[in-house]
């Protein structure tokens, strides 16, 4: 008997012990738990909270700060809808924080999102506030904002095809294609012959270009003889401007008979005799004046 007693204590116990860790198992992951804690409560106005459910969690950096009170509820303005929250006790939300409504993967369960502003915070919101959402980042309303975008492309493109359309009809007939391309073959012709007079007209610009470096060194050459004939100007100008003031050789030549006669005479021995075998036969050549012979009286 005792054995028996001492085999339904220790079953008795080990069933407790397992009915203890189920409940506690039930109590923790069940949310069972959550009716043991304390709460807050928030209402924030989101445009569009479709999916969200109530009992869905409300996050802050990934953890878990409460839960969603009950599903949306249509605002009078009709301007979107009003979500119930409820916060733990012990969190704080500063003020300026936004709400979204997001989703975990494509197909996942919605929550709300809490993102705090930068900085330290100074000023908490306080119980039962009420407070404005931001607009949903889930991948329905991605997926919902591309099926738009996609719509507006397929307009543009539409649009784009009639003003083609209406271009080719329109705007240009065959006859004005007929135009356009006959005004682009002159115009090629054109440009052909415009290329070949610009290779004509490089060969007279380098022709050109030599004349000009031909030009300029027979310039340059000219440079020397036009600056002797300067020199050779001064000179002469120098010379009348003294024989005009009766001063130097010229002058004396053009005033003194005796001197010119002497220098006639010097230049001719020179060319009769040349410097070597000079002497004076000029002087020698030249009869003297006879007296004028006196009329005998009758």
């Amino acid at each position: 008997m005792d054995r028996d007693r001492t085999l339904e204590l220790k079953v008795g116990v080990f069933v407790a012990i397992g009915l203890a860790m189920i409940a506690a198992f039930v109590v923790k992951f069940g949310r069972l738990g959550e009716g043991f804690k304390t709460y807050y409560d928030l209402t924030v106005r989101f445009k569009d909270a479709s999916g969200l459910l109530k009992g869905s969690d409300v996050l802050l950096s990934g953890a878990r700060i409460g839960r969603v009170g009950g599903g949306p509820r249509l605002l009078r303005e009709g301007e979107g809808v009003a979500v119930p929250l409820r916060i733990y006790d012990y969190v704080k939300i500063p003020k300026g924080s936004k709400f979204i409504v997001g989703s975990s993967g494509l197909l996942g369960d919605r929550f709300v999102s809490v993102m705090t502003p930068p900085g330290p915070a100074t000023e908490y919101l306080p119980k039962n506030a009420v407070v404005d959402g931001a607009p949903a980042t889930g991948i329905d309303d991605l997926t919902h904002a591309g099926s738009q975008l996609i719509e507006e492309l397929r307009g543009t493109v539409q649009n784009i095809n009639g003003t083609f359309t209406r271009l080719n009809t329109e705007a240009l007939p065959p006859e004005t294609m007929r135009n356009l391309r006959t005004s682009i073959d002159h115009l090629s012709e054109t440009t052909d012959s415009l290329a070949q007079s610009s290779k004509k007209l490089d060969g007279v610009v380098e022709k050109a270009d030599a004349a000009m470096a031909s030009a300029k060194k027979d310039a340059d050459d000219l440079q020397a003889p036009i600056a002797e004939a300067r020199k050779t100007f001064s000179a002469a100008t120098q010379l009348i401007r003294e024989a005009s003031n009766g001063n130097g050789l010229l002058a004396s030549l053009i005033k003194d008979s005796d001197m010119a006669r002497d220098m006639r005479a010097l230049i001719a021995n020179l060319r009769a005799h040349g410097v070597l075998f000079y002497r004076d036969s000029a002087a020698r050549a030249t009869p003297s004046p006879s007296p004028a012979k006196r009329r005998s009286s009758p």
